[in-house]
């Protein structure tokens, strides 16, 4: 089941990876807020390999964005929310609590806040 499981993961992964990079800027905002809620269900069902798939997805949309974006603003936004990923890899690796829950779900929240920020300020 749990081989199952993550082979799952892995194709649903692969393919989240290889249809960022085909993307537009709006559709990577859109999929990485997404996987960011994603990401907080994984934790609650303590699947950290599917957690870790998805912050690595995200982090490469993230990647791709700053690469796309003039906007220095826009840049530093780019640069909180790859912080936030990189939070949300530090809390993973902490052992499951109800306070590890509220912390991503706080950090999946500022992801999202930030992507709908960086939508409306680029108007896509």
């Amino acid at each position: 089941m749990l081989k199952k499981t993550i082979q799952t993961i892995f194709i649903v992964s692969f393919f989240a990876m290889a249809s960022l990079h085909a993307g537009s800027a709006a559709e990577v905002l859109t999929k990485q807020a997404v996987l960011s809620h994603k990401a907080v269900i994984s934790y609650k069902k303590r699947q950290s390999v599917a957690l870790l798939n998805q912050i690595q997805t995200m982090k490469m949309a993230n990647q791709q964005l700053r690469t796309k974006v003039r906007n220095p603003e826009i840049k530093n936004l780019l640069v909180f929310l790859n912080i936030c990923l990189d939070e949300m890899k530090l809390t993973l690796k902490q052992p499951y609590s109800r306070d590890n829950v509220q912390i991503l779900a706080d950090l999946s929240v500022s992801i999202d806040e930030g992507t709908h920020y960086v939508k409306k300020t680029l108007n896509i």
